[in-house]
C-alpha cells in the first residue's frame, strides 16, 4: 500500500506573489486549537488551474493570495492564547484594481470559509454575497472564487442532481413494462 506524501508546506517562495498593498481591517475573529493552527500554518500551494488561492504563513501572519495574479487579498494575524490561537487582526485589500471587495460582513464570511474549507478541509457552506441571489449563477460564482473545493451547498446540489438522474433512469427503464 502506497503512503501519500503530505502536501508541501507553503512559503512565500512557493508561488509567484506580490507583497500586500493597501489594506484595511475587517472584524474577523476566530479561535483555533493547536492542531488546527498547525494545519493552518502549512498553507496551500495550488496544484492545478482550479486552485484559486495561494496561502502561506509567516511569523504569525497568514497571507492569502489569488493564485492566478499573485495579489494579496487577505492578511490574518494570529496571537497565541493559553491552549488555542486567536485571530487578533484581519485585513482585506483596498486596491480596487486588484480585488473588488464586497460588504464587510461578506469579506469576514469569505475569510472564515477559506480557512475552514481550503486549509482545514472542513465541508462548510460557501458564503454567497447578497447580490448573487438575483443572478442565479451560484455554481459559477463559487467556482470563480474557490475553485473545485468541496462545500456543503455543492454537495447538496450534487445529491439533488444524482436523485433527479436516478428518477429519470428508473422511469426510462420501467417505461413500457
Amino acid at each position: 500500500m502506497e503512503e501519500s506524501t503530505p502536501p508541501e508546506v507553503a512559503t512565500q517562495r512557493s508561488w509567484r506573489c506580490w507583497p500586500p498593498g493597501p489594506m484595511e481591517p475587517i472584524p474577523y475573529r476566530a479561535f483555533f486549537s493547536a492542531a488546527e493552527y498547525a494545519t493552518i500554518q502549512r498553507g496551500l500551494v495550488p496544484e492545478q488551474m482550479e486552485d484559486k488561492w495561494f496561502i502561506f504563513w509567516d511569523r504569525d501572519v497568514l497571507y492569502m493570495h489569488r493564485s492566478w495574479t499573485g495579489h494579496c487579498v487577505y492578511r490574518v494575524v494570529f496571537q497565541a492564547q493559553r491552549d488555542a490561537y486567536e485571530v487578533h487582526e484581519a485585513y482585506v485589500s483596498t486596491d480596487e484594481t486588484k480585488y473588488r471587495r464586497g460588504p464587510v460582513e461578506y469579506e469576514v464570511r469569505l475569510v472564515e470559509f477559506l480557512i475552514r474549507a481550503l486549509l482545514l478541509e472542513e465541508v462548510v457552506p460557501f458564503p454567497f454575497p447578497p447580490w448573487i441571489k438575483r443572478t442565479g449563477s451560484h455554481g459559477q460564482y463559487r467556482h470563480l472564487v474557490a475553485g473545485n473545493v468541496r462545500t456543503a451547498d455543492r454537495m447538496a446540489e450534487e445529491a439533488g442532481l444524482l436523485a433527479r438522474v436516478y428518477r429519470r433512469v428508473r422511469r426510462w427503464l420501467t417505461w413500457g413494462s
